[in-house]
């Protein structure tokens, strides 16, 4: 059932990845890593697509994140103002965390955050004792989206890490450099196999972290994905 909902804040988290918070509609509870169907007007009609939710439960706004392709739909994401109207139909998906396990890697590329740092902000507030490490590709400096809200996260929380790999990264960089691979994963999550994973962003970039993650012997039912396909 689609609820109408109205746009709080913009805000630009990299030159191509835009947050939109909206109100959040009374009764309305989503678990940490579920998305919703986000419509917004257009042409007189309504563009529709599934957008993971970026906010965590605890707060008292509901938020998406989505990268700017360029396509229809996200065109009309980009032309939304504070005040306008959208309408949103959720929650949908099992790809959640609350604390279930003890130990959990996170490997994510790109737009493939927005799920699990709802999952990272709901174990900070709650005080989840969860050990958590995320490996976080992405293609430049000025393309990590939520970089400091990440940082802020890992000192808060003092069982949630992040490192980032860059696969185009320039010469001041001092982090890992290429894609997410087996050896870094072997390095950045030593007792990988005592985790469970979430694998979350393009479909390419899930596929092969998926299959690295095989190949180290880590069992399928400890391997959950999310592919993001752009829109």
């Amino acid at each position: 059932m689609r609820i109408k909902t109205t746009v709080l804040s913009i805000i630009e988290r990299t030159k191509d990845t835009w947050s939109f918070r909206f109100t959040k509609p009374e009764g309305f509870k989503y678990l940490p890593g579920q998305y919703m169907f986000v419509s917004v007007p257009n042409n007189g009609g309504l563009l529709t697509k599934p957008l993971s939710i970026s906010s965590s439960p605890h707060e008292d706004f509901l938020e998406v994140t989505k990268r700017l392709t360029g396509h229809d739909f996200s065109n009309a994401m980009a032309g939304l103002h504070v005040g306008d109207e959208v309408y949103i139909d959720g929650p949908h998906g099992s790809f959640t965390f609350m604390g279930e396990y003890s130990k959990v890697g996170m490997l994510a590329g790109g737009i493939g955050i927005t799920p699990l740092i709802s999952m990272i902000k709901y174990c900070t507030h709650a005080g989840i004792h969860s050990n958590i490490i995320l490996l976080y590709g992405n293609r430049s400096e000025d393309n990590i989206p939520f970089f400091e809200e990440l940082a802020q996260l890992s000192k808060e929380n003092k069982n949630f890490k992040v490192f980032h790999t860059l696969s185009r990264a320039g010469e001041a960089w001092k982090g890992r450099r290429g894609h997410v691979d087996s050896e870094m994963i072997k390095e950045f999550i030593p007792d990988y196999g005592g985790r469970v994973f979430y694998v979350s962003g393009p479909p390419g970039l899930v596929k092969d972290c998926a299959q690295h993650l095989r190949s180290l012997g880590v069992s399928e039912e400890r391997i959950k994905t999310e592919n993001f396909t752009g829109y």
